[in-house]
């Protein structure tokens, strides 16, 4: 007896995600995660186009992460043209990265995750009864905006990064303010992400590998090498001799698999607390203690965790990296370079994990190659795999309770299908 299970549109994430699953006699014959949104075909666009433009059309990818993409893409660029920038510089780049990491994770996790966890519908039928703990978040939220806006010069789509630094920069005044924010927004969260980790996390497991970028003494946002948590390390420039994409019949997005194992893997928080979790804040890890958290797991759903640690552990960055900004403020905005031919790789963390940025730009400074790898189109295939082993252990549930255990792991994975979704489907024959 054969039964097909469609979970179509899958609400709580950001794009158009449908999960198939074809039974026989009960059992799993085939899932298939099916990345059901538009495409943009983003890399077509950027040919052609100077390399002025170029962070700017590739940030439209996405409204959820545009920050990252900005910075990403600029510093890909940069690359490119052989442009290194001061120190300082780089500091205001990672604390506006942090930025859009708070707004992405504190978005997720408590509007899109808690809902599930405490059995409501939404954020809305929570109230009243956690109506203190919204409002902390709703708060987060807000000064996560704010500090994207005094260094990016707006909270969504960031305007002041620009090729060679920054098109202006925050004054002193403006650094003090920005201190106080972060420090708000610590107070809040030091209180707040305890809800997140007093969830009991579903007991599942699938040993898969991570990737993440790395480097040591630190949880990297925009430098490093890219590690695998059960293998090697090499430099942003070689990923394509060890990822490859792969298209699929059922899919507006391409999957990702290692190219030596031809394995699926995972990117994100939990990708990069697995690699880097050693090199976490103080405070960060005063929560593993409190309340026994190891790592590395290998659970999906300790993704949730694995952000609310990082919320922690950013925001405690922010601070530090704001404090050594008004000690010494930087005495330019941006750097002197020349347009000249070449090629640029950056391997960067995106809130869902690792993001690659590539262009080749010829002696004008026009883009004449260009690849862009998302997190979520890396996740897709671990997704999958996830749920190829997941779904068999929830089939006597009832359909309902059935599909929201399945709901529930794919949102663990904060999946973000417009950045995915640039290819076409290959119709199946």
């Amino acid at each position: 007896m054969s039964d097909v299970i469609t979970i179509k549109d899958i609400p709580k994430i950001e794009g158009h995600l449908t999960v198939t699953v074809k039974l026989e006699n009960q059992a799993v014959k085939e899932l298939r995660v099916e990345a059901t949104e538009g495409i943009r075909l983003v890399e077509e666009i950027l040919k052609g186009k100077s390399y002025r433009e170029i962070p700017d059309i590739a940030s439209r990818m996405c409204g959820v992460c545009p920050v990252i993409h900005k910075v990403s893409s600029t510093q890909a660029v940069e690359k490119a043209l052989g442009i290194e920038l001061p120190e300082e510089l780089e500091y205001l780049r990672e604390i506006l990265i942090i930025g859009g990491h708070l707004q992405s994770h504190v978005l997720h996790l408590f509007f899109f995750v808690l809902p599930d966890f405490l059995g409501y519908e939404s954020v809305l039928s929570m109230l009243p009864k956690y109506e203190k703990d919204m409002k902390k978040a709703l708060k987060m939220k807000k000064l996560a905006n704010i500090i994207t806006e005094i260094i990016g010069g707006r909270a969504v789509h960031p305007v002041t990064p620009i090729v060679g630094g920054f098109s202006t920069l925050p004054t002193k005044h403006k650094l003090e303010s920005l201190l106080r924010v972060a420090k708000e927004f610590k107070e809040e969260a030091l209180e707040a992400v305890n809800l997140i980790f007093s969830l009991e996390m579903p007991p599942f497991e699938r040993k898969t590998d991570y990737l993440a970028v790395s480097k040591g003494g630190k949880i990297p946002l925009l430098e490093g090498n890219v590690t695998l948590l059960h293998g090697s390390s090499f430099p942003p420039e070689m990923y394509q001799d060890f990822i490859k994409g792969i298209r699929v019949p059922y899919s507006t997005a391409r999957h990702y698999l290692l190219r030596n194992s031809e394995s699926s893997y995972m990117v994100g928080a939990l990708a990069r607390i697995n690699i880097n979790y050693k090199y976490l804040s103080d405070t960060a890890k005063e929560f593993l203690k409190t309340y026994g958290l190891k790592f590395p797991s290998y659970s999906p759903f300790m993704n949730n965790v694995a952000q609310a640690l990082e919320i922690i552990h950013f925001i405690d960055e922010a601070i530090s990296l704001v404090e050594k900004l008004i000690e010494s403020q930087p005495s330019k905005n941006r750097v002197n370079f020349e347009i000249r031919e070449g090629e640029g790789v950056a391997a960067t963390e995106a809130p869902r994990g690792l993001l690659i940025h590539h262009y080749k730009i010829n002696k004008h400074g026009k883009v004449e190659a260009a690849n862009i790898i998302t997190p979520t189109a890396q996740n897709l295939r671990n997704l999958q795999e996830d749920l190829k082993k997941y779904v068999p252990q929830i089939l006597d549930l009832p359909r309902d309770k059935m599909t929201l255990e399945a709901e529930k792991l794919v949102r663990a994975y904060d999946p973000c299908v417009s950045c995915a979704a640039r290819f076409l489907k290959i119709e199946s024959t």
